[in-house]
């Protein structure tokens, strides 16, 4: 049975690339033997606790598997806007962190884009394992990889230094406003 991702995993993986070409893949889950593998969201993912995991960050709602499923197969029709990655734990068969990278296209900047990272978040018991940065650094990556200019995402005050850790800069007068402005394409 072929598995119905998100986005075609290829794409993550050619972020991984980049990270490894960089030296900024300081953090792996994907390590032979490990029980932990970072991928696009699959359309199963409902099954394996993916909406409990997103209400330990915000109010979910009561969302049916047949809402998941329209909403899933909205954003893949979407191909090129949505990319939400998910850390998986093989062994229970659950997803333990997550993060999303949506694509917006710009006139400015020679028609380039933008992207905008929303929704980390980590399963409490899993906490303190960096998953969270590992999911934020493969979005930045992957960011790179789909060749937008910048980034940006919106954050708590006690995260803001957790995200200048990894480059993002806060925007003055603006709120919890952070982004990170990349230099030149990948391509």
């Amino acid at each position: 049975m072929a598995v119905d991702y998100l986005f075609d995993p290829r794409t993550l993986a050619a972020a991984t690339a980049a990270d490894d070409a960089t030296g900024d893949n300081r953090l792996s889950v994907d390590d032979v033997g490990c029980k932990y593998r970072l991928r696009p969201l699959c359309l199963t993912d409902f099954g394996r606790g993916y909406l409990d995991l997103l209400s330990e960050l915000t109010v979910t709602g009561n969302v049916t598997q047949q809402m998941y499923s329209n909403t899933f197969d909205m954003m893949k029709k979407n191909s090129g806007t949505y990319y939400i990655i998910v850390v998986e734990d093989t062994e229970e068969n659950c997803i333990v962190a997550s993060g999303s990278l949506t694509i917006e296209k710009k006139f400015i900047h020679s028609c380039g884009q933008r992207g905008r990272i929303e929704d980390i978040v980590v399963n409490s018991k899993c906490r303190g394992q960096r998953f969270g940065k590992i999911v934020v650094q493969r979005l930045i990556a992957l960011s790179r990889v789909l060749n937008c200019y910048k980034i940006s995402l919106e954050c708590k005050d006690s995260y803001v230094n957790w995200y200048s850790s990894m480059g993002f800069v806060k925007e003055p007068g603006n709120s919890n406003y952070m982004q990170l402005r990349f230099e030149q394409p990948l391509h």
